[in-house]
């Protein structure tokens, strides 16, 4: 309904109908009302209007605050539900890349693991070369952007390292670091034999016992041992100068017969078990070429003195 002077008077001089007291009070209940009482009702209607319009205008502006700037409070609470929302967007969005971002870094490390029996060569970011030996695992970055190159070796591996002075090349075991600038040399340190092995067949390195302060210059021809808190280096020469395992060899130095079923056991992916506790450290040495798994096992049976039986891939030795 239309809400005329005409009809406002009629209203304040109590000579409306129901319908129009309920329309003039809706409208004049309207938060504008105000504003359209003093611009478009005449000033003589106003005056006239009486205690009853401005009672109710009074009982309108005595309401609370907040139902005053309802609409105001509306759009102020929209625009904090806005940025509260585009804040959340933002710190979660930030806490995605932060995720991704870590998972990216994680997968620039590259891990590359052979099985008993197997044998592989590994092509580093800066040129330089790993062959990787028998149930062996290399972690290493897919560049090698900080001030040395670092990987990490399971196993054993022969390193041939492309020179870099301004970048020094580190390999790191459980128990050693082997610092280079550029060489080539063998580490070997399998979990729970107790012993790093390095064999320098060109340049030079210092192997660091990382257990002890310990730490020697090993140049070619030398070989470096850790086990538990020692660290000792020798000369050699010949076939032991050589890395036995590219040559397709097998050499045994001194070594308890349970370490000699150990590699065995990687090189020819079989299961060995020792029946007899007292062959356990029992010690052999010898070498072998292009050797046969029952070539093997018949010159030791014969050389520490032992009994054995193949069942498939499983061989148990006893006296």
């Amino acid at each position: 309904m239309n809400i005329t002077p005409e009809l406002f008077a009629r209203y304040t001089a109590g000579q409306c109908t129901p319908a129009e007291i309920q329309a003039v009070e809706q409208w004049l209940d309207d938060p504008d009302a105000v504003a359209d009482a003093i611009t478009e009702i005449p000033g003589e209607i106003r005056q006239e209007s009486g205690t009853r319009v401005w009672a109710r205008l009074r009982a309108r502006n005595a309401r609370p605050f907040w139902l005053h700037y309802r609409y105001y409070l509306s759009g102020i609470a929209a625009v904090l539900v806005l940025v509260s929302g585009i804040v959340w967007y933002t710190a979660t969005n930030r806490a995605e890349e932060a995720a991704q971002s870590t998972v990216r870094m994680e997968a620039a490390v590259r891990t590359i693991r052979t099985q008993k029996g197997e044998t592989r060569q590994v092509a580093l970011p800066d040129g330089s070369v790993v062959m990787l030996s028998y149930d062996s695992e290399l972690r290493y970055p897919s560049a090698f952007l900080d001030s040395v190159r670092r990987v990490v070796l399971v196993g054993e591996a022969q390193f041939s390292v492309k020179k870099n002075p301004k970048q020094p090349f580190i390999v790191e075991t459980a128990a050693a670091q082997t610092h280079v600038l550029g060489t080539v040399f063998d580490v070997k340190e399998y979990p729970g034999e107790g012993s790093t092995a390095l064999l320098v067949t060109e340049g030079k390195v210092r192997f660091t016992h990382k257990l002890s302060p310990k730490s020697e210059i090993v140049a070619a021809g030398m070989t470096g041992l850790i086990e538990g808190k020692r660290l000792t280096v020798r000369t050699v020469s010949g076939a032991a100068a050589e890395v036995s395992w590219l040559h397709n060899a097998l050499r045994f130095d001194d070594i308890p017969l349970m370490q000699v079923t150990r590699e065995l056991e990687r090189r020819y992916n079989v299961s060995i078990q020792i029946r007899t506790e007292t062959l356990k450290n029992q010690r052999y040495t010898g070498a072998f070429k292009n050797p046969s798994l029952n070539a093997v096992l018949g010159s030791l049976s014969i050389a520490v003195g032992f009994r054995y039986e193949v069942k498939g891939e499983s061989i148990s030795l006893y006296e």
